[in-house]
């Protein structure tokens, strides 16, 4: 995304002062060089607050003591953006803020809020097209909101305390929040993932959470359909009874769903339709008698259980009694090994001060406390396979108890001698209120657990999610993915070689998943960035592979990435000495040895390089100590401002006194 810092703008509290801006080029090595204390390493908190940052990070005091609002003109291909926050005081930030764009921005005397945080961000988040889907899935995940503007600029800073640092590569990645959620995002941000993988993929997520309710509801109905069987079947024998429906139907050869669909038929019809015929009657008790038979098995089945589940409960409270019984005696026996230490020494009582031959006394206690901790450690835990035996038996109960309340029931749908019309059974009025039940009986059991279109739904959802799988192509995306780390390891091996490094040759790899990189050396082994030593090493590989991130979001068609990268003194790991020196000495300028200077030039040649290849498509700000002398001769540098000297900084001198 072209996104370029064209202007950095502070208005100031004093009213009778005008505002004060920094001027930078698009498509350069912007350098702003000065003395310490100037106010160099507040551009890069002053950017990000105008950015949406949700705190504060502008150094206190002078600079914050001084501005009243902070701005900064972004250059986009086809407009241009203001962006101003309020200084927030006494707290940690403020909403308040300006947004104004247009072709040309003419910069306000005194800024008005017209917006908020909130509203700016969303801009941003538009600005950037990121998608506004979760890119994450798994609600397991602490870190699965969608990306954001914000995340983005893990890539366009290298504050002072990153750029030569072994540990962290990436600006704010030492928060585990940031770290995790960037983590989670690094494919969409290198483009293996597209806004439209991610819709796929929400959709994809929906429609699995709707099929594996679907089949929770299909399990729940086969369950419903184990139990409801043999009552089902009662209602169908009863009507063989009535002549409802033929002989030949067996309820044991028939699937659950047949069954309803019998049941179904019978409840449409009339009491007209009735057939009282002799072997209906004759067979209809037979069932009954089969029911009273396997009603009988069933109970002496559930006796059998019943009885080991009560042995295996007071097994259980048994062990309870004993273990607490045994860790009485162990605490009582536990004095022994002292009294044993105590003797040991000297060989004197410790109550009584005589000196006592008990050697044999104390041993037969210690063994014996010896021998009740082993018998404790053995029954310590109940053993797994009797705690799966006490489960089965438990199971075993309840299905018993399911299976013996379904036969009865049927027994009593099928002979229901409390019926005051049992005695007129046969009559057409009685056949008529039986076909009332049926009726009911089938709608309750459709409502509550079957349902005929359910298997239709299941494999249509099935049909669905294959389709989108094949859509979304995972293997294509990771695919993609490794592509991209192999196209920025390329290029930050190609930018190794230009810099001040130990191992210009080793190859590199992008490790996404701990943010940082190894190195593979000759011997094959891979050594991670902080396995590393040297801060110029580091240094070398902060520059390499920032640059080599933004080279590749320019090469993209449209990256979230905004072009620019801000660098914050880079030669600081060549005269930290002489910088501390400087102070005492009155300096204006440290001096660095001609191999330092040397080293130093490479950074600025590194990062000209880096940016002709982007056609240039990138801009760059370097804070730096180093004077003018470290980058002369180096193409597609300018030089933004010198704070050296009297009333040569950030802040006006007219503005603090």
């Amino acid at each position: 995304m072209y996104f370029q810092i064209e202007k950095i703008v502070l208005w100031p509290k004093k009213i009778q002062c005008t505002y004060k801006t920094v001027d930078f080029c698009c498509n350069k090595v912007n350098v702003i060089t000065g003395a310490s204390r100037t106010g160099k390493s507040a551009i890069i908190p002053i950017i990000d607050y105008c950015l949406g940052d949700h705190k504060c990070q502008i150094p206190v005091n002078t600079i914050r003591d001084a501005c009243s609002w902070f701005g900064i003109i972004v250059k986009m291909k086809d407009k241009r953006i203001l962006l101003a926050r309020r200084e927030p005081e006494q707290k940690q930030a403020t909403d308040d803020m300006m947004i104004i764009e247009g072709k040309e921005i003419v910069i306000p005397g005194i800024p008005v809020k017209n917006t908020t945080r909130k509203n700016v961000l969303r801009y941003l988040d538009e600005t950037a097209r990121v998608s506004f889907i979760k890119v994450e899935q798994d609600e397991m995940n602490g870190f699965t909101e969608r990306p954001s503007f914000r995340d983005m600029m893990a890539f366009c800073y290298q504050s002072q305390n990153i750029i030569a640092n072994a540990n962290t590569l990436f600006y704010k990645t030492d928060a585990m929040e940031h770290r995790t959620k960037l983590i989670n995002i690094f494919p969409y941000i290198l483009g293996a993932v597209t806004p439209s993988i991610l819709a796929k993929r929400q959709e994809l997520n929906d429609l699995e959470k709707e099929l594996r309710r679907k089949e929770r509801e299909m399990q729940k109905m086969q369950e419903v359909a184990d139990k409801w069987r043999i009552e089902i079947g009662g209602w169908i024998n009863a009507a063989k009874e009535f002549g409802l429906v033929t002989v030949e139907y067996s309820t044991e050869t028939l699937s659950f769903e047949q069954q309803m669909l019998l049941l179904k038929q019978i409840s449409q019809k009339s009491s007209s339709d009735t057939v009282v015929l002799k072997e209906n009657i004759e067979n209809a008790s037979k069932e009954i008698v089969a029911l009273r038979q396997q009603e009988n098995k069933l109970s002496l089945e559930l006796s059998k259980y019943k009885s080991r589940y009560l042995e295996m409960t007071q097994f259980v409270e048994s062990i309870d009694e004993y273990r607490k019984t045994l860790s009485i005696q162990v605490e009582r026996l536990s004095v022994s090994r002292w009294l044993k230490e105590l003797t040991e020494k000297n060989g004197i009582c410790p109550f009584c001060g005589s000196k006592h031959e008990v050697t044999e006394q104390m041993n037969n206690l210690v063994n014996s406390l010896k021998l009740l901790e082993n018998e404790s450690e053995e029954i310590a835990e109940v053993p797994v396979a009797f705690e799966r035996e006490y489960s089965i038996v438990q199971g075993k109960i309840s299905e018993l108890t399911e299976k013996i309340n379904a036969i009865q029931k049927r027994i009593k749908i099928q002979n229901d001698k409390k019926d005051e019309t049992y005695n007129q059974k046969y009559t057409m009025e009685n056949v008529s209120r039986f076909l009332g039940k049926v009726q009911y009986a089938e709608e309750t059991y459709r409502a509550i657990g079957y349902d005929g279109e359910l298997q239709g739904q299941i494999t249509e959802l099935k049909s669905k999610i294959s389709v989108l799988k094949a859509q979304i192509n995972e293997a294509n995306v990771q695919k993609k993915f490794k592509a991209a780390l192999k196209n920025i390891e390329l290029k930050i091996m190609k930018l190794l070689p230009l810099l001040d490094i130990e191992r210009p040759e080793d190859i590199v790899k992008v490790d996404y998943k701990n943010l940082t990189i190894s190195v593979m050396g000759k011997t094959g082994r891979e050594d991670y960035l902080w396995e590393i030593g040297s801060g110029s090493n580091w240094l070398a590989y902060h520059i390499s592979v920032s640059l080599a991130f933004q080279m590749f979001f320019a090469e993209q068609n449209f990256s979230p990435v905004p072009q620019f990268i801000v660098y914050d003194q880079p030669s600081q790991v060549y005269f930290p000495k002489k910088l501390s020196r400087k102070e005492e000495e009155k300096e204006e300028d440290p001096k660095l040895d001609d191999e330092d200077v040397f080293a130093v030039r490479k950074i600025f040649a590194t990062m000209s390089d880096a940016l002709k290849k982007t056609n240039p498509q990138m801009q760059i700000i370097v804070l730096e100590h180093a004077s003018e002398s470290a980058w002369e001769g180096v193409k597609n540098m300018n030089l933004v401002e010198e704070w050296r000297g009297e009333d040569n900084k950030l802040i006006p001198k007219d503005w603090i006194e």
